[in-house]
């Protein structure tokens, strides 16, 4: 009769954990919170399975193995935390807690660690109050279920938070493919080409979005507002700030024969925005093809080379960046005449400082190269030479910056 009735309570026993087991995986597929689950977890291993004393470390970030949380724990009020990630390397798989590791590991009596994809995720540490009770202890009569509900419910809940990165991860690159297609509408792609001026860009964003800018503004009466611009940083935080620039610049363009006035606006319209907190480097220029002259200004930006036929005039005059103080200390536009048949080429650092598999940056070299000889040959020929050598110079290295170029042929 006896072995009969031990029969029964194993039959039993196993129709409990199979029961268990489907309500379990109902609530997972039902996909109850995170909450629901982890007191659904408590009420079986504590009610049902009588397990007096517990607690349940989770990694709570997964790229940062040393970040562990204790998200359950009774049985033990008052225990100071485990050092989960010195434990871990005590135990490897499901063990009774020896004398050696009492001290460390409190009042417990069996450390179970869960991995999942051969990394560590969870750890649970078991055991009983009354340890003088005259039963078989529930720690070991149901240790390899509880192991089973253990990583059944952890894993679960990483799956789901693995889940909800990577819907947040996809929602983030559609947002940054909008930003992209909208930073594309910024730049401007039908430029001037006329029997005075011809003009040919490159822009190169170092990720989907870019914080470079250029354009160039036909005023009228032959006149024209060249504008190459970087927001310090990269990424969907400096595109905004540049769309925002762009904006102010589109609208304040006719300022421009007044260009220390224009300049200034700009800082403080740029400080107003970034609050300090990021900068923009600019070279604005405003173009006289009437009288031939080009007054500008160059607000820390890399000087645009102007080439005559013979020599090439770095344009350096101007101011600090926009936006790191609130008002310019100082600025000094300059003005220079523009040659028959003259060359400017603008254009952002991520070009000239970029480097080759040795270390070595591009440099301003191979931009001269480029205008002494395809300066006849029109802005687009240019261009073409420059990004030539750019990438051979580049070669299988990543661009490190945002690229922008812009190169005006005058007639």
């Amino acid at each position: 009769m006896a072995r009969l009735e031990r029969i029964v309570e194993r039959l039993e026993l196993k129709e409990f954990q199979l029961r268990t087991l489907l309500d379990l995986t109902k609530a997972i597929n039902n996909i109850v919170d995170r909450a629901e689950l982890l007191a659904l977890y408590e009420q079986i291993v504590r009610v049902e399975l009588g397990i007096t004393r517990l607690s349940l470390y989770e990694r709570t970030v997964a790229q940062n193995e040393g970040n562990w949380q204790r998200i359950l724990s009774f049985g033990n009020e008052g225990e100071p935390s485990v050092d989960v990630e010195l434990a871990f390397d005590a135990f490897k798989d499901i063990q009774v807690i020896g004398s050696e590791n009492a001290g460390s590991l409190g009042a417990f009596d069996v450390a179970v660690p869960v991995h999942h994809r051969d990394k560590p995720l969870a750890f649970l540490l078991i055991g009983d109050i009354d340890e003088e009770e005259q039963r078989m202890s529930p720690v070991v009569k149901h240790l390899n279920f509880i192991q089973t509900l253990t990583n059944l419910v952890v894993v679960a809940m990483e799956n789901r938070r693995m889940a909800q990165q990577q819907l947040q991860q996809e929602r983030d690159k559609r947002e940054l493919e909008l930003a992209a297609q909208m930073q594309q509408m910024l730049i401007p792609k039908d430029l001037p080409n006329n029997a005075q001026l011809q003009a040919a860009a490159w822009y190169q964003p170092h990720q989907l979005v870019g914080g470079d800018y250029y354009d160039l503004i036909a005023l009228g009466d032959d006149r024209y507002l060249v504008c190459v611009a970087d927001v310090s940083g990269k990424g969907i935080a400096a595109a905004l700030l540049m769309s925002n620039f762009q904006a102010t610049l589109q609208a304040s363009a006719s300022q421009a024969s007044d260009l220390e006035r224009l300049v200034h606006v700009l800082n403080e319209r740029v400080f107003a925005s970034a609050r300090g907190e990021r900068f923009i480097t600019l070279f604005l220029g405003h173009i006289d093809l009437k009288e031939r002259r080009m007054r500008f200004a160059n607000a820390g930006h890399n000087d645009p080379l102007l080439y005559d036929g013979k020599r090439i005039v770095p344009l350096h005059d101007g101011s600090i960046a926009l936006g790191m103080m609130p008002t310019l200390p100082f600025l000094r536009t300059g003005e220079v005449l523009l040659p028959d048949e003259g060359t400017l080429l603008c254009y952002t650092d991520g070009l000239v400082e970029q480097e080759d598999a040795q270390g070595r940056d591009f440099g301003t070299a191979p931009l001269e190269r480029a205008l002494n000889e395809f300066a006849h040959e029109g802005a687009a020929r240019i261009n073409s030479a420059v990004m030539s050598a750019f990438e051979a110079h580049r070669g299988g290295q990543a661009y490190l910056d945002d690229i922008a170029l812009l190169t005006l042929r005058l007639a």
